[in-house]
């Protein structure tokens, strides 16, 4: 006991000794934290400008214009008859989605011959792509159902089969729910990787005591930005917690500990600092590719999805999902935090090149 706190004040001494050390370990992190409450506190996407082509000017394009404009997701930044000047502005950023009523919408409305609506977009952002055709494509349905009930359609010829849509874990589609404990979180990790790194890349190790009385002011430290990080995430932004938050907690920690262990494995096999922040680095920046946020796992190669398993991130964001959106069941969670577990045994198996 003597030697651990004896290393933990040499260390404690040694973080406030080292600007990059002290800015790793307390600035940097804090920093992350705020830009992404910063950037995420507006919840939802909203006003995404978009430009409508309508070269029919009658009476019901407008009514399809005023539609389109009520819709929170878009915003009418622009509003032109001319075609090329509409895509013009796709090209050049400053919309993100053209609609184009062409020019006999209302005659061929009433004279009941079809018509269409089109939408250009230009791809580049798939999310914000999706999220605007859904919303025009439920206007222009909602228009279009509204006209055949003025001509005494039945409803049944209108939409013979219909389709219901329940969102049951985000039905405000917040872009917040599922990225901000993500990047949070991702922040958290690297900044622990790096820490840690820092605390053990140095000759002079001399048993447990000593190595435990070291990283343990980060370990306290990244535990400390971990609850915050919670608190942010369910207080301040408005995450739901749907599940059990004691859990949740744990396996905050539990993360937190296991990069750690992680950390001190790169440091044995490398046994070079510049090299275990390298890899350090690197591990860090691929558990976000193989978490499956930006690709689903299951849709993945079954050898890339073996691999995504090499990551304690991919546990971690499935046990926020399941605590906090979905509120499964705890044998889940207690399943996937034994897994993050076994990355602990790391360090026992290059303690000898510490």
């Amino acid at each position: 006991m003597h030697q651990i706190i004896k290393a933990f004040n040499l260390e404690l001494r040694r973080i406030f000794q080292s600007r990059i050390y002290t800015l790793t370990l307390f600035l940097f992190p804090a920093i992350s934290l705020l830009f992404f409450l910063c950037y995420f506190s507006k919840s939802g996407i909203r006003e995404l400008p978009i430009v409508v082509i309508d070269q029919s000017k009658s009476n019901l394009s407008e009514k399809l214009i005023e539609m389109i404009s009520a819709t929170a997701s878009v915003k009418i930044a622009y509003n032109t008859s001319n075609y090329n000047e509409g895509i013009s502005l796709i090209r050049r950023g400053k919309a993100y989605a053209a609609v184009v009523i062409p020019p006999q919408f209302e005659h061929d409305i009433l004279s009941a011959r079809p018509t269409e609506v089109m939408m250009y977009n230009s791809g580049a952002n798939i999310s914000t792509n999706g999220f605007i055709e859904k919303d025009i494509q439920s206007v222009v349905t909602t228009f279009s159902a509204g006209i055949e009930l003025q001509r005494a359609t039945p409803l049944a010829k209108i939409m013979p089969v219909r389709f219901e849509k329940h969102i049951l874990f985000n039905p405000y589609l917040d872009y917040a729910y599922y990225l901000a404990p993500c990047f949070m979180a991702m922040m958290i990790m690297i900044f622990t990787m790096l820490s840690t790194t820092f605390a053990v890349a140095q000759r002079g190790i001399e048993g447990v005591d000593y190595l435990l009385g070291k990283v343990l002011p980060t370990t306290f430290i990244m535990w400390f930005y971990a609850l915050v990080m919670l608190l942010l995430l369910f207080v301040v932004i408005g995450v739901p917690l749907n599940g059990n938050r004691w859990l949740l907690i744990l396996a905050t920690l539990l993360f937190v500990a296991v990069y750690q262990a992680i950390a001190l494995f790169f440091v044995g096999i490398t046994r070079n600092r510049e090299l275990s922040l390298s890899l350090g680095g690197g591990y860090s920046v691929l558990a976000f590719t193989f978490s499956g946020l930006t690709f689903p796992t299951m849709a993945m190669f079954p050898i890339l999805k073996a691999a995504s398993y090499l990551f304690p991130f991919t546990y971690y964001m499935d046990i926020v999902i399941d605590q906090a959106i979905r509120g499964s069941a705890y044998e889940d969670t207690l399943l996937k935090m034994g897994c993050m577990s076994i990355f602990l045994l790391l360090p026992f198996t290059i303690y000898r090149r510490l």
